[in-house]
């Protein structure tokens, strides 16, 4: 923990001042989003749910979200966005044309990864504390269904054809696959220590996890359900994508982006580039990787070719925006997208 807090206080003298959260609402709050692509990215301290035109990397509009907002999902038309609250154990839905929170939904427990399916239904929430992954109806606001999980589920991942939904369930080092139809286990993958964060490949054939506990990514064959391969990362890793076949895994003791090559593991580069990152999503064409740093309290745009820095904006207190945070703006979305 001290090593965490002598970083925010590294971020805070190189950034300045976080973001005043009254300041960002008057930013165009209510106002439609421009055509390309929108960053949805969760602020766990501040409360904050913040609209990024990734575009020109432009806070547009924040809303006020309460019980510490983590998990971020957004349907696959860009219209909904879908946040959890741990603190409150409850779910936002926004409406993100109008950006403001049309409700919320009490799960228990302690939710925390989100997605949703690609047909805006339902919305998968891991709840930590039940071993369970919850299925909400946004509609009716009601959980209406369950899964068993391993202990205590993280991330959440849904395949682009919305067939399969998997889990990555922290304290059994496992991931479960699940029928998204029939909630059916279809298997439970031993992977390394303490997995977190979970994603599909963008021809859904690997998954990966992020462990944090071994500083690893398992590379997981998604329809054979075995580890391929085994990639040393950095320090504490929270979250991979995988764009411009290349995946990108942010380390977030180690500060970095550790970047490796999906087919052999070989790795690519480490980019020294962040302060504690967590969330990771790359952009609708996959020519970008956006990444979240908790204790910078900003967000930054990375090249998938170049791996350089090419923007970076700062949103409100610690960013987390675990989860595809990223989809093309309300009025422009609707064909197929590489964030699913």
């Amino acid at each position: 923990m001290s090593g965490r807090l002598h970083r925010r206080r590294r971020a805070t003298a190189r950034h300045g001042a976080a973001l005043g959260l009254s300041a960002l609402v008057a930013l165009a709050a209510g106002g439609q989003a421009m055509a390309g692509d929108i960053g949805y990215v969760t602020s766990q301290e501040a409360g904050a749910l913040s609209f990024v035109d990734l575009d020109v990397m432009k806070v547009e509009a924040t809303i006020a979200i309460p019980g510490k907002p983590a998990g971020i999902a957004v349907s696959r038309d860009g219209r909904r966005a879908y946040v959890s609250q741990p603190d409150s154990r409850q779910i936002a839905i926004v409406d993100t044309a109008a950006r403001k929170l049309l409700g919320e939904v009490d799960v228990g427990g302690g939710p925390l990864g989100i997605a949703v399916h690609p047909s805006g239904a339902p919305v998968y929430v891991a709840d930590w504390y039940s071993h369970s992954l919850l299925l909400v109806d946004p509609e009716k606001r009601a959980v209406v269904g369950r899964f068993e999980t391993g202990k205590s589920p993280s991330g959440v991942a849904v395949s682009r054809d919305g067939d399969i939904v998997v889990t990555a369930d922290r304290d059994s080092d496992q991931v479960s696959f699940f029928s998204a139809e029939t909630g059916a286990v279809i298997a439970r993958v031993t992977v390394g220590e303490r997995p977190f964060g979970v994603s599909f490949s963008p021809d859904g054939a690997r998954v990966y996890a992020a462990n944090v506990g071994s500083d690893s990514v398992s590379v997981v064959d998604a329809r054979g359900h075995f580890v391929i391969r085994t990639v040393p990362v950095g320090s504490h890793p929270y979250d991979a994508v995988e764009t411009m076949d290349k995946v990108f895994v942010t380390d977030q003791y180690g500060g970095t982006v550790t970047v490796f090559d999906p087919d052999d593991g070989e790795r690519i580069g480490q980019l020294d580039c962040c302060d504690y990152p967590e969330g990771i999503a790359p952009g609708t064409d996959g020519a970008h990787v956006y990444v979240a740093n908790w204790f910078a309290n900003t967000l930054v745009k990375l090249d998938a070719a170049s791996l350089e820095e090419v923007g970076s904006v700062d949103v409100p207190d610690g960013p987390r925006a675990f989860g595809a945070f990223v989809r093309a703006a309300p009025e422009a979305a609707g064909g197929e997208t590489q964030s699913e």
